[in-house]
Parts: structure tokens; C-alpha cells; sequence
């Protein structure tokens, strides 16, 4: 495959459902200037922004479940429709917490959003040939030094992602590309990252990615396990080609010798090839094995054995290529010993999607309108920041202990239509009883978890099930209209979870919820005091009524928030 971010890149090789050159994206912000590769998740463009400056457009395109009419995209079936629709909305999702991702050696997505249909993401333009290019001998030999640095960056970068639950997935050497700008190595096409596998990524199961002499063996079967050591063996791969000039053989070639007696086709290169440190090549072997359990677990024991004494290669310390992950501000309450762990916002905007520019006339006029009609600054809604269990389901407000619905990451037990009964053999009596009874008597501002035996009943009836749950501790969001939020922890960072809604639909938000970013301003939700501050910030403004870009469960859509206290009930 062709490097997606190369300006070496002509764009030659063609695919028959493209944008045309000249295409303009998100109102006129991006205009297309050439194909520059396809793949199973989508197409990459080489394109322009609105200061001229050049981008690469990645947009959601998974050619096996729907096609173009016009600029559109849609399904290729209405029964394919909810799998399309899925797709795209895990694109966003992913799209968004990638780009939070902020390492000299991975490159950087700056916008995200809809248009025609399906998602967008654009990405820094990267002036270089990729590795494969250095391969097929249309770039410049590297030499083992260069070698070698390249290795120890991208380990660094890969520890990088791997720390924030992210995989790439798509490791080779087409997807490493050398900045002439900075001699560095950097990551691309994040394309097929995903964090743990969840319930709600399975939709992307058929559009796995694998690369013949890349890809690790377990790459190969749907479902299978992954881990950041498979990651590590296609790193492996890549250099291993890098080093010795040949093509590495195939996992599944291997693991079919192997299982007939026949013995490793894949020679190691300690031992056949020159010029490199046997540390280094020993740990390219070891990454490659076969079997998961036999690899390098992790990046930092990589770059352990490369920096032990005697291994005769000459790295930098894991982690200490500057990687910029901004902690922000303890949330108020938090004692210091307990901080909640946030992701900072990214520096550049992101997460800017069609709802918020198709909407946002009126929108605005709508605020301007409820928060200035007399001159008058509007009372702030009251707010109360507490902390909570976090439950793994959505109840119901009213009737005591119902499972009104699962969430993304619900344990399997979690049914609709299920009840807790009780909690540490204290009965749910009450709507409001769940959230005391899992508090208990705990002191929740010096906890991160607790554990609590749950009495649970499966929507057919039956006998009450023990379960022990080990349950996150969070900051929680309380207005005075009846709506409350959860700021979760996750891999990525801290995700908005609307908990209560009273009103649901009123105003076009519902319990489970994720709310991405504020539609006024740009800004992504991505840290634990984010949602506080701006509700607290634009009502100081005078803006009674604030929209959000919204995840509920497979699609993304928005709805709004009343901030001021005129009319709070």
C-alpha cells in the first residue's frame, strides 16, 4: 500500500469510489487535492485547509458495507444500515481520543467531523518517504544507526499509546514514515486502533486489518485476544524486513510448520545478519515469536534489555521522548493523595462535527435570545459536584433498582429490564436508595473503588444472584433541573456520562449519554471539572442555553443544556 501522508506520494494507485480533487469538506474548511491511498476502514486524501496549509483527510469508508452517491455515503443495504451507522460513529469516537494522542513521533490528528453522510479526520502532513519506499529502493538506504534510533523512537511511541489502553493494529512499513524536516521516525494511520475490545467495537470485527508477514498470528482470527504485544511483534516484523532485507515469512506460514513438526520457517537474525549489536537482534527475535506468551509483554521491557549494560546499543531511557499529556488541575473535594487521573484536552480544536455547524445559527440565536432579553445576567443554575459509585448500567429514576439499560461497558450479567435488590444485604427500598446503599458508610473522598455484593434479579424473575462488583469512584454533576453527569475515567481520558434526566428528551439529552464537546465554543469534554467550568464560564456570559455533540450508544447526535435559573424546575 502506498504511504497514506507522503508528499513523495502521487496517488497513483486509483480506487474507484474516491472524492474527486477540488471536493470541498466541512463547508469549505477542507478541499480535496488528490487520493492518496484505501484501505478496509476508509480513503486518506491529501488535501487543504481553509489557510492553504497542507492536511490529510482520513475519511470513514468501509467500501464492504457501503458506497457513494455523489460527495454521500450510505449504506449498500438497509440492512446494512445499522452497521454503517455503527461504524461511524466508533470512528468518530475513536477518532476523538486519538486525537488526544500528543508525541513527537506519532502523528498528530487535529480536526474531527461529519459531512456527506460519514466522518472525518484530518491529520498533519508528513514530508517524507515511508520505510516502505526505503525497502523497494525508490528512498534512500538507512543505515544501522538509523536503524537502530528509529527502533528506540518508535518503542517510546508505542509505550506511549499502549500506556493510554490504545492498539494500532496496523503496524508496518508502510505505516512508518521518516520527516525529512526532523530525521524522525513517525507513527501513522491509526485507522485500525482500538482500544480494548468492547461489546460496542465487535461491529468492526469483519474489517480487521492484516498485512501478510506483518501481522501476528492472532490478527488473523476474529475475536481472538490482543494485547500490546502484538503490536510489538509487527514492530518486530517491520524492522526485522528493515534489517535483513527479506520479507518476513507469514505467522500463519509459521504457525502451520510449526503445529506439522516441520520447525520455524522465520530464521532469527542473531547470528545471520551484521553490523548490529546482538541485543538488538535478539530482541527483534524474541519480539517475534510466534506464540503471544513468548514475546516481549511491553515497549519498556524492550527498551530495557536494549539499554543493559554490555548491549552495545545507545538508547534513550523509555518515556523520555517527550510525550505532552498535560495533567490539569486536582478536582476540587479530591484529596491530594487520591487525584482522579484526567487527559487534557488537546491544543489544537478537534471534535468539530456537522450537528454543531448545520445547528449552530440558530442555536446561538436561541441563547442570545434566553440570555438577553432584557439586559439582564441570568441566575447560574445551581450545580453540586460530589463524588459517586459509578454503576455499570443505566437505572431507572423512579422505580426502585430497574435496569432501565445496558451501557457499552456493562459486565455480561447486565440485562434491561434486571433489578437490584440489594446492596451489602441492605434491601433497595427507594429510586434514590441505589447511589446511598453503594456509598454505605465509606468516605468516598479518599477512595478510588469500592466493592459491593449486589443482589441481582434477571428480567424473567428467578432467585436473587450474589455478584461482588469492584466499583470505580467518580465525580458526579448535579444541576438543579433534574440532569446529572458522571466524569468516567477511561484508557483515553475522562468521558461525560449523562447518569439522570428527568425530562428525557426535553431537552435532547437521555441516561447514558456521552457528552464529546460544547457546540459554542469547540471544546472537548475531555477532562474530569471540563463540563463544570464551561457551564459555569458561559453562563457568566449570559448564555442561557448551552448544545453538545452527544454519543448515545451507536450514533452521534446532540442536545442541549439549560444553564441559567430562570426557569429551572
Amino acid at each position: 500500500m502506498a504511504a497514506v501522508f507522503s508528499l513523495d506520494d502521487t496517488g497513483s494507485d486509483r480506487f474507484a469510489e474516491e472524492l474527486k480533487p477540488g471536493t470541498r469538506l466541512l463547508l469549505g474548511q477542507f478541499t480535496v487535492d488528490s487520493f492518496l491511498s484505501a484501505g478496509g476502514f476508509g480513503i486518506t486524501y491529501l488535501a487543504r485547509d481553509s489557510l492553504d496549509r497542507r492536511v490529510v483527510v482520513k475519511e470513514c469508508f468501509p467500501a464492504s458495507v457501503c458506497r457513494r452517491s455523489g460527495t454521500s455515503v450510505s449504506a449498500r443495504s438497509v440492512q446494512r444500515q445499522g452497521e454503517f451507522q455503527s461504524i461511524v460513529a466508533l470512528f468518530l469516537q475513536e477518532a476523538h481520543n486519538l486525537s488526544q494522542l500528543d508525541h513527537p513521533n506519532i502523528v498528530k490528528v487535529h480536526q474531527v467531523f461529519q459531512d456527506n453522510d460519514t466522518a472525518y479526520m484530518a491529520m498533519d502532513c508528513i514530508d517524507g518517504p515511508d520505510f516502505l519506499a526505503t525497502l523497494e529502493g525508490t528512498a534512500p538506504r538507512l543505515t544501522p544507526d538509523q536503524i537502530v534510533h528509529a527502533l528506540t523512537r518508535l518503542l517510546d511511541a508505542l509505550g506511549y499509546v499502549h500506556s493510554l489502553g490504545f492498539l494500532h493494529r496496523d503496524i508496518s512499513p508502510d505505516n512508518i514514515l521518516l520527516d525529512r524536516s526532523r530525521g524522525e521516525p513517525v507513527l501513522i494511520d491509526f485507522g485500525a486502533a482500538r482500544k480494548d475490545v468492547t461489546r460496542k467495537s465487535r461491529a468492526l470485527s469483519g474489517l480487521r486489518v492484516v498485512k501478510d508477514g506483518y501481522s501476528p498470528q492472532e490478527f488473523y482470527i476474529s475475536g481472538s485476544k490482543q494485547a500490546p504485544c502484538s503490536d510489538l511483534y509487527a514492530l518486530a516484523a517491520s524492522f526485522c524486513h528493515l534489517v535483513s532485507g527479506e520479507t518476513p515469512k507469514t505467522s500463519q506460514e509459521r504457525l502451520s510448520a510449526i503445529a506439522n513438526g516441520m520447525g520455524d520457517p522465520q530464521r532469527p537474525l542473531l547470528g545471520r545478519v551484521a553490523g548490529y549489536p546482538p541485543a538488538f537482534l535478539r530482541a527483534i527475535d524474541s519480539a517475534m515469536s510466534i506464540f503471544p506468551r513468548d514475546r516481549l509483554q511491553s515497549a519498556a521491557e524492550w527498551q530495557e534489555l536494549l539499554a543493559a549494560p554490555g548491549s552495545g546499543v545507545v538508547v534513550r531511557p523509555f518515556g523520555a521522548v517527550e510525550a505532552r499529556l498535560p495533567d490539569d488541575p486536582e478536582p476540587e473535594g479530591a484529596p491530594p493523595d487520591l487525584p482522579l487521573p484526567v487527559v487534557a484536552p488537546p491544543r489544537l480544536s478537534v471534535a468539530t462535527f456537522a450537528g454543531r455547524m448545520a445547528g449552530f445559527g440558530k442555536l446561538r440565536g436561541r441563547q442570545a435570545a434566553n440570555g438577553k432579553t432584557d439586559g439582564a445576567k441570568p441566575r447560574l443554575m445551581p450545580q453540586r459536584q460530589t463524588r459517586a459509585v459509578q454503576l455499570p448500567f443505566i437505572v431507572d429514576p423512579v422505580e426502585a433498582g430497574l435496569i432501565l439499560d445496558r451501557l457499552p461497558w456493562s459486565p455480561d450479567w447486565v440485562e434491561r429490564g434486571g433489578r437490584i435488590v440489594s446492596v451489602n444485604n441492605q434491601p433497595v427500598e427507594g429510586a434514590r436508595d441505589l447511589a446511598t446503599l453503594l456509598a454505605g458508610k465509606t468516605n468516598l473522598a479518599r477512595r478510588s473503588r469500592v466493592t459491593v455484593a449486589l443482589g441481582y434479579v434477571p428480567p424473567d424473575g428467578g432467585p436473587v444472584r450474589a455478584l461482588v462488583q469492584t466499583l470505580p469512584v467518580v465525580l458526579e454533576l448535579r444541576l438543579q433541573n433534574g440532569l446529572s453527569f458522571q466524569m468516567q475515567q477511561t484508557p483515553t481520558g475522562v468521558r461525560t456520562l449523562v447518569t439522570a434526566a428527568p425530562k428525557a428528551g426535553e431537552e435532547g439529552l437521555m441516561p447514558g449519554d456521552i457528552l464529546l464537546s460544547c457546540l459554542l465554543t469547540g471544546e472537548v469534554l475531555g477532562t474530569a471539572t471540563a463540563l463544570s467550568e464551561i457551564l459555569k464560564r458561559e453562563g457568566a456570559n449570559q448564555i442561557a442555553t448551552l448544545g453538545f455533540a452527544v454519543q448515545r450508544q451507536a450514533q452521534v447526535t446532540t442536545g442541549h443544556v439549560r444553564i441559567d435559573a430562570m426557569d429551572a424546575t
